[in-house]
This record gives C-alpha cells, sequence and structure tokens, in this order.
C-alpha cells in the first residue's frame, strides 16, 4: 500500500530528470529488496507466468547494458555512426554495450523495480488485502481526479500542479501530462464495478453503495472531460464497456431495522454526490479543455509527420534495437531540421513502434508472450463467469476481469501514447497483471 501510494504522490511523471526521483527510486529499490526477502516464494508459486515475464523484462533491458568487445557491436545495424564518432576523435574502440545512451538504459532498468515489487507483493495478499487494494486505487483516481478539477479551476501556473513540465490550464491531478490522467480516470470504471460486485451488506446498505457507484461513474465523465484529452474520451467510453462486462449483481442479506439510521446515510451519501457532480460539471464548461478537444494540436501533427522517421531508424536498427530507453537519442539522428520546434519529442507516442526500435526483435517475443498470457487469463475469465457471489472464487475472478480491462485498455493507449513509461501507470498494471494471474489460478482450481 505504502508503495502504491508513494508512486501516485512522487512519480506520476515519465521523465528521468524529475527531483522527486531522488525519494521514489531509492524507495522502490528498498521495498524490492524486501518483497524478494519476504515474499518470492509466494509470488513465484501464485504467479509463475506472470513472474517469469516481469523478469524477463528485467533481463533483457540487464542484457542491453553489457559491455561488448568491438569486434561484436560495430557488426550490430545503426552502429556505424558511432564508429565515425570514435575515429573521428581519435580514440581507439572501447568495449560498449548494445544500448547507444547507456544512461538511458540504466534509468530504464532502475524504472523496473516499483512494479516488480508491486506484483511480488500483491501475488502475497490474501481476498481482504486484494479488496483493500483495490479501494485504494479507487480512493487515489478520485483524489486525483479532484485535484485536477481545482487545477482546472484555478490559476494555469498554480501551486496544484506538482511537475515543472506538464500541461498547465487542464487536469492533470497526480500526473505531469493530461493524456495520462484521463487514461487512470478512465480506469476507475472497471475498478467501480469490481467495487460494486463485491458487496456485502444489507438490501438497504446495497441500494446505497448502487447510487454512489453510479454517481461515482456519472462524476467520471466532467472529470476525463476537464483534461482536454481527446484520446482520454475514448479510453472513457471503452473503460464504461468494461464495467459493463466486470459488473456481477451483488447479493445483499439481512434487512436492516435501523431505517432512519440508512435512510440518513442514504441522503447524505446522495446530497455529496450530487453537489460534487454538478459543481464538477460547472467547471468543465468553464475550463478550455472543452474548447482544447476540438482545436488542431499542432503536437499531435508532429507526431504524425514523425512516424515515417521512426520507421526509418526502426530500420536502421533492426534486428537487436538500439537499447532500451533510447529513443530520444536516436530520434536525434534521424530528426530532419524541419522539425526541430518548440515541441518536445522526447517518445514516439507509439509504444509499440518504440519498443520495436529500442528492444527490436526480442521485444516483440516479449509482447507476443504477454499477449499469449492475456488470452489466457481472457479464456479463463469466460469459462469461470458462473462463479456465484460468496463463492470461493468469485472475489477472484470479479478482479481477474477488472485488472485484464485495465491492461487492455492501456495496452490499446500505448498505440497513440506511452502511459505504461510513467511509473505509477507501472504500479497499476503490475496490480491488474496479480489480478489477472489469481483469477486464472482460481479458474483452474
Amino acid at each position: 500500500m505504502l508503495l502504491l501510494v508513494a508512486g501516485f504522490l512522487f512519480a506520476g511523471g515519465a521523465r528521468d530528470d524529475l527531483l522527486s526521483l531522488l525519494v521514489w527510486r531509492p524507495l522502490s529499490m528498498v521495498v524490492l529488496a524486501i518483497a524478494l526477502v519476504v515474499g518470492w516464494r509466494a509470488a513465484w508459486l501464485n504467479g509463475r507466468a506472470v513472474v517469469a515475464l516481469a523478469l524477463s523484462v528485467v533481463g533483457l533491458t540487464a542484457l542491453h547494458l553489457v559491455p561488448l568487445p568491438p569486434a561484436i557491436w560495430t557488426a550490430l545495424p545503426g552502429r556505424d555512426i558511432l564508429v565515425s564518432i570514435y575515429r573521428d576523435a581519435g580514440m581507439a574502440l572501447p568495449w560498449q554495450p548494445l544500448s547507444v545512451a547507456q544512461a538511458r538504459t540504466w534509468n530504464a532498468l532502475f524504472s523496473l523495480a516499483a512494479p516488480v515489487a508491486a506484483l511480488i507483493l500483491v501475488l502475497n495478499l490474501d481476498a481482504q488485502g486484494q479488496r483493500k487494494l483495490m479501494l485504494a486505487l479507487i480512493a487515489l483516481g478520485f483524489v486525483s481526479g479532484i485535484i485536477g478539477m481545482l487545477q482546472a479551476l484555478g490559476p494555469a501556473q498554480g501551486p496544484l500542479y506538482f511537475y515543472r513540465i506538464t500541461n498547465n490550464g487542464v487536469s492533470v491531478g497526480l500526473f505531469a501530462n493530461r493524456n495520462h490522467q484521463a487514461a487512470f480516470l478512465a480506469a476507475m470504471f472497471p475498478l467501480i464495478a469490481a467495487n460494486l460486485s463485491l458487496f456485502k451488506g444489507k438490501p438497504e446498505q446495497l441500494f446505497f453503495h448502487r447510487a454512489i457507484a453510479i454517481a461515482g461513474g456519472l462524476l467520471l465523465v466532467p472529470l476525463i472531460l476537464m483534461t482536454g484529452s481527446r484520446a482520454g474520451i475514448v479510453l472513457g467510453i471503452v473503460g464504461i464497456a468494461s464495467a459493463w462486462w466486470v459488473f456481477r449483481s451483488p447479493v445483499a442479506h439481512v434487512r436492516s431495522a435501523e431505517r432512519k439510521t440508512d435512510n440518513r446515510k442514504r441522503l447524505i451519501g446522495f446530497g455529496l454526490a450530487g453537489v460534487l457532480l454538478v459543481f464538477s460539471i460547472i467547471v468543465a464548461m468553464r475550463t478550455p479543455a472543452l474548447q482544447r478537444l476540438v482545436e488542431t494540436d499542432p503536437a499531435d501533427e508532429l507526431r504524425l509527420s514523425a512516424l515515417p522517421i521512426i520507421v526509418q531508424a526502426i530500420e536502421r536498427f533492426f534486428p537487436f534495437g538500439s537499447g532500451a530507453g533510447t529513443f530520444v537519442e536516436v530520434y536525434q539522428i534521424f530528426e530532419p531540421n524541419k522539425f526541430v520546434t518548440a515541441f518536445y519529442f522526447n517518445h514516439a507516442h507509439n509504444d509499440f513502434a518504440e519498443l520495436l526500435l529500442t528492444t527490436g526483435l526480442p521485444g516483440v517475443a516479449l509482447i507476443i508472450w504477454a499477449a499469449f498470457l492475456g488470452l489466457a487469463s481472457l479464456r479463463s475469465l469466460f469459462r469461470s463467469r458462473g462463479e456465484k457471489p460468496g463463492e470461493r472464487g468469485f472475489q477472484a475472478q470479479v478482479l481477474g476481469r477488472a485488472g485484464f480491462s485495465i491492461i487492455a485498455m492501456l495496452a490499446l493507449y500505448s498505440a497513440a501514447d506511452y502511459p505504461l513509461r510513467v511509473p505509477s501507470l507501472m504500479l497499476l498494471v503490475a496490480v491488474a497483471a496479480a489480478w489477472c494471474s489469481a483469477a486464472y489460478k482460481a479458474a483452474r482450481k
């Protein structure tokens, strides 16, 4: 839980020069060490396939940092420019790793500590701990949304923007980028559906929780609109559809005799939710975010124009890639002078293309492996659809559906952005992957 909260507080940006990383990276390494000592065995037994995939990602990144003799690395595709630099400088060719920018690859390697630690720890949690983790994620989502609302309502350079390079004037919440805020808010839809599905209590309480869940879902719509992210709106629609898939009708038990107390709680909940919903709609209408949805975005145009250059770079470094995390340096090699503008192009905004460029065929193999595990999880989720509330595997099945929905949404979004390069969203996916693994194991039992 500490790792999750700290991740969203200190690591909501994808840049490697954030000051908050001075806190986040040591913390994630310490938690990883504790997780390996305390929970490695149980994590391996509970989720062998997903843990093996995570270790393979770490291993591939580490291999990019292994020094190679000049006879080997100079023969790799795309290294001719490095050879020219050394020769022009009058220097002998040194031992060189596969990565063309080692500092970036070291950063990529260190960034994997937190999600691997989260994966191990979540695979060790019991049913009650999983439920608390889901509630914590929902709470973080709405905290980020409310902060984003205040950001959109306040000054563009206000103190509620936590990162130096950010999207001022719109809602970014606990993130540096409005698109990542929108993606996180969209992921709340399946989580809200899962939380309601796992309800246990009295009929009056069920009515209250159902109403709060509906109000929370409605509240997410203006919160996403405040980000001004067009892709976020599309992802929100996907999130609503996935919530319908995740939801299972809960069963209430003994009727309460405390009618007055139940009615009072219901009225208070409805009142707070209604006021917050109306206020958020008013704020959304008053912010420039809605206008940005219909305006032409020069950054979007640059992303489309840069795609042929990225394809050229992929062909140059294929099949081994340029090294994990080296997109910036490689892109600058091929970037035409006419593309040098005030807009900072730090990622391909298509993570599949960027992974192909930086990790080559081994990276593609890992994506295919992940897709295979995802399909196996999906198959088991469909087979266990008949689980009833109160049965042993019901919670695992519901959380598995929510986890699969989140992973599928962010994978879809990765075709137009880079959400999984944000440490806090990496934690979210690690949690979702652990839920899928638990659901698969429960279905097999």
